[in-house]
């Protein structure tokens, strides 16, 4: 039960949508390697994952994420950050990104860039 709801939200949260414009809250300890490492899945979750950009792509990634992901941390975030509007939900996983110590996240281009082109 407990992965069919963290894919649930694992879907939402890659998937575009209009929400809430708040800034998802930030982690307050220094990230772990581990965690790290989950954020670089993230940001490249769309690569890793082979998901085709169809109906089942939303599925593809939650349930590439929900296998690879590692920490609670990683997750949590990605709850945190499921409500957000597209921009908003873009500008936290990119910040996240940089304070994990990546240059860039393809998922939040993504997110950026409007269904359809």
């Amino acid at each position: 039960m407990k992965s069919v709801c963290l894919l649930v939200l694992l879907a939402a949260a890659c998937q575009r949508g209009e929400s809430s414009s708040e800034p998802a809250p930030r982690p307050v300890a220094p990230p772990s390697d581990e965690y790290a490492a989950d954020i670089a899945a993230l940001c490249d979750c769309v690569k890793r994952s082979g998901a085709a950009d169809d109906d089942s792509r939303a599925l593809t990634i939650a349930n590439w994420l929900s296998a690879n992901l590692k920490t609670p941390e990683s997750r949590k975030f990605l709850v945190q950050i499921q409500p957000l509007a597209a921009e908003p939900k873009a500008t936290a996983l990119e910040a996240e990104a940089r304070r994990v110590g990546l240059s860039g996240c393809a998922l939040a281009a993504e997110w950026r860039t409007p269904a359809g082109t």
